[in-house]
């Protein structure tokens, strides 16, 4: 059990790397005493600067009366004085490999700043209670676990909540994970794992070529660190008006993100091909041709049936054989029978020479 100031000084980054979950942790195990208008400060060498009256003084009074009943304004100051302490151990927190160059050279990017001094805020705030059972404080000071202050970087923290909590939603993470992983990560690496996590929660991944990627996820980051940079045009104003600017700015921007997000997946959706419907009934296949007589056999031959030519069924039989009927001519007209001539008696020679020769008639 820690039971002073300097023994929690030096449990205390080993606390916040237990807690977070971090490969390593940057500090240097040096402490120094904060200049004029300085609360704390992660200094790049890895030394720690802590101002006196706020934060050095607080934590000597917490075991100084180790164990006595404190007020709800006492126990603020020393809450808000351990959030402090925790808040600058999270800059120093990093992946294996991490450099403190790197992470400066990563810190002047635009947005940096502004997602850095969130994140770290706003996981200090939100894990104070487990940094504080870490290191067995609510045995010092009880109820210290159930006071609450408020959070600096007014300007920053409620559009980091926003952002954070709009990428657990779409990545269907539990509540905060987004967060603490953003704390685990230097400024080098914080912006590409934020847009890491919006690009792979998205149905990019599928309709994106492979060689697209990296230029979408450059497009994503570089809008959203413009719309972060924005932020600090709110750090000169009261804390409200600069918490409700920071709240309006980070609706703006997932809003902004999410047609981004739109018009990227629409880009690379294939147009689905038109169905195209034939309305056209099919064609009929052609009649067959007339089957000749010598091909059937003669058992199978039907009986043959006379039909006229001019009968009304003509056409018909003629159809279904496959010929053309012959056209129809009108039936010709009939003449009047000619009277019968009786027939013709043609007397004999013999008797006309008969006649001739007995002449008894005048002459």
């Amino acid at each position: 059990m820690i039971t002073s100031r300097e023994g929690l000084l030096e449990q205390h980054a080993w606390a916040a790397l237990r807690i977070s979950g971090a490969d390593q942790t940057a500090w240097s195990g040096e402490i120094v005493e904060a200049g004029e208008g300085i609360l704390g400060l992660a200094h790049w060498d890895g030394t720690l600067h802590l101002d006196r009256a706020c934060i050095l003084e607080p934590l000597r009074d917490l075991y100084d009366r180790g164990g006595e009943p404190r007020t709800d304004a006492e126990l603020i100051r020393y809450r808000e004085a351990l959030v402090t302490l925790l808040h600058e151990q999270s800059h120093f927190l990093g992946p294996v490999g991490a450099s403190q160059e790197a992470a400066r050279a990563a810190f002047k990017l635009p947005g940096s700043r502004a997602l850095e001094e969130g994140v770290a805020e706003l996981w200090a705030h939100d894990h104070l209670n487990d940094y504080i059972h870490e290191l067995g404080i609510e045995k010092v000071a009880p109820g210290i676990t159930e006071v609450r202050s408020e959070p600096s970087y007014a300007a920053f923290v409620p559009a980091v909540r926003l952002f954070t909590a709009d990428l657990d939603r779409q990545a269907g993470a539990p509540a905060g994970e987004t967060l603490h992983l953003l704390n685990r990560q230097t400024a080098e690496g914080q912006w590409h794992q934020a847009v890491a996590r919006i690009y792979d929660s998205s149905r990019l991944p599928h309709l994106a070529p492979p060689d697209q990627s990296p230029a979408i996820r450059l497009q994503l980051e570089q809008a959203l660190r413009s719309s972060f940079r924005g932020l600090e045009l709110y750090e000169p104003f009261p804390r409200g008006f600069a918490t409700s600017r920071s709240h309006a700015a980070g609706t703006r921007l997932l809003t902004s993100l999410h047609q981004e997000l739109t018009t990227a997946e629409c880009r690379y959706t294939p147009t689905p091909r038109p169905t195209r419907i034939n309305l056209n009934p099919p064609a009929l296949p052609a009649p067959p041709g007339p089957i000749s007589q010598a091909t059937v056999p003669p058992a199978s031959r039907p009986a043959q049936v006379s039909t006229p030519a001019d009968s009304p069924h003509s056409a018909l039989h003629h159809a279904l054989a496959g010929v053309t009927p012959p056209a129809t001519r009108p039936p010709a007209a009939r003449l009047p029978a000619a009277p019968a001539t009786p027939p013709r008696t043609i007397p004999s020679a013999t008797a006309a020479g008969t006649a001739r020769e007995t002449g008894t008639g005048s002459r």
